[in-house]
């Protein structure tokens, strides 16, 4: 019974690994295959595609790939230096989905620092920071509720209105 039921629990932590490891999930440095600070031209050329952009024109810019759907990655000099995701189909590392109630954030994560919104005088930020004070991740919360989360490399984690 015993043999039986540990072989269950190790091919349901294989299956879930498996499928977890499919599947990218945003953090503070990365999402996918895409490292923040990286070469944008060398991104484009690790994933064999081409990035579409929102204008090209400027110093910074939002960038999304096909191959990623529903995050955008935002461009400054040539660099990727976040993402911005406002899909609930987008995990991130600290287990926060889109629509969770900020009661539900601060009780998991107390030490997260919250910040007043500068738009929405009800809303906030959630921060979370790296370390060494050069990453970070960014939940935004309106209405009592998550609605979207950017990270990457500060300060432009924090950008409010994207690009500056």
């Amino acid at each position: 019974m015993k043999e039986t039921l540990l072989a269950l629990v190790t091919v349901l932590v294989i299956c879930s690994s498996s499928q977890a490891g499919d599947r990218p999930v945003l953090s503070d440095s990365s999402y996918g295959v895409i490292r923040f600070g990286a070469n944008l031209s060398a991104v484009e050329s690790r994933l064999k595609e081409k990035a579409k952009s929102d204008t090209g024109e400027f110093d910074c810019n939002f960038v999304t790939f096909r191959k990623y759907p529903g995050i955008m990655f935002m461009v400054e000099k040539g660099l990727i230096t976040r993402a911005d995701v406002a899909s609930k189909i987008i995990p991130n590392i600290q287990r926060i989905k889109i629509g969770t109630p900020l009661a539900e954030v601060k009780e998991r994560y107390p030490k997260a620092i919250i910040m007043p919104h500068k738009y929405d005088e009800k809303g906030h930020y959630v921060i979370f920071k790296s370390p060494d004070g050069k990453r970070a991740m960014v939940f935004e919360e309106t209405e009592g509720k998550i609605g979207s989360v950017r990270a990457g490399l500060e300060p432009s984690a924090e950008y409010v209105e994207g690009c500056l």
